[in-house]
């Protein structure tokens, strides 16, 4: 056999032996908080994501209000372009801080306290740096539920507000520089709050506007006190508005109805959209959150 031919053949058993792109690339180290819109029953003491299990624990698909994967799960294991794991602290029923809206255990405060406690030292489960982690944020949706009757949206939400920009400055103070925050969706369209009636649907609405409003200031805030971070703000309102206004155009029956199974319709229950919508959602943030990479 020829030299020439030696070289090919050594050459061409490297090419194959050398890892795919995706392989190469290091992960998107993906942590995120929120409330059930976020949920996934993940647990920090369980098993940790790893390439072979992204989401850690439990299965994908399990531990949501969807009936399958939420748009966390799809950015995870689907929607994503190189390798992501998904460290997911959000809990059901969470609010920004339970000392201003009290609600179930699991506020954004305490899901902070938990990432710092477990995450924050870059542990050899999570060996996150500034430039491969990712920090998500979807949360207000119970703040607004448990507060638009009995409080002023003008002078209440920037209350919330500030208290979330001190808890986004804990994340920066922890090493954090790229963000995904998204705003509140257009619950007051919910089945939920449909059922009660069109005066309460406005207040709802009206309140909502005024706490989307103030998020998207505080966002441009920090961005501007921070020059060395990356956001993306992405806009779950006006996204999910667009299916509401033409459920059809998605495969959707109607604008209201609900289905368990996650896919027939917008609605897993009146409150919560199922996992088609989830999908849908993903597939809507995918193109905008390739700065933050991963995607």
């Amino acid at each position: 056999m020829s030299v020439f031919w030696i070289l090919a053949a050594l050459l061409a058993t490297a090419a194959s032996a050398r890892p795919s792109p995706r392989a190469l690339t290091d992960p998107t180290y993906f942590f995120t908080f929120g409330d059930s819109y976020s949920q996934t029953g993940f647990s920090a003491s369980g098993t940790q994501p790893s390439a072979a299990a992204p989401m850690g624990n439990p299965d994908l698909g399990i531990g949501t209000t969807t009936n399958g994967p939420n748009y966390i799960g799809y950015l995870t294991t689907q929607e994503n372009a190189t390798l992501v794991l998904n460290y997911n602290l959000a809990a059901g029923g969470a609010t920004i801080d339970n000392a201003l809206v009290p609600a179930y255990p699991g506020d954004l405060a305490s899901q902070l306290r938990l990432f710092e406690d477990v995450y924050s030292t870059q542990p050899a489960s999570a060996p996150w740096t500034s430039k491969n982690a990712v920090f998500g944020v979807w949360i207000g949706i119970n703040d607004i539920g448990n507060a638009y009757a009995i409080t002023n949206a003008a002078t209440y939400t920037p209350r919330l507000i500030a208290r979330l920009k001190e808890q986004v400055a804990q994340l920066y103070a922890n090493g954090g520089r790229k963000f995904l925050f998204l705003n509140v969706p257009p619950t007051s369209r919910s089945p939920l709050f449909l059922a009660e009636g069109n005066a309460t649907v406005a207040q709802h609405a009206a309140y909502l506007a005024v706490y989307n409003q103030n998020l998207k200031t505080m966002v441009e805030e920090f961005k501007r006190e921070h020059q060395d971070v990356t956001t993306v703000l992405y806009d779950a309102w006006s996204f999910m508005t667009k299916i509401l206004d033409d459920p059809t155009a998605y495969g959707f029956p109607d604008a209201t109805c609900i289905n368990d199974d996650g896919t027939s319709c917008i609605w897993w229950n009146n409150y919560h959209p199922g996992m088609k919508y989830h999908l849908l959602q993903a597939e809507d943030m995918k193109s905008q959150m390739k700065v933050l990479g991963g995607w």
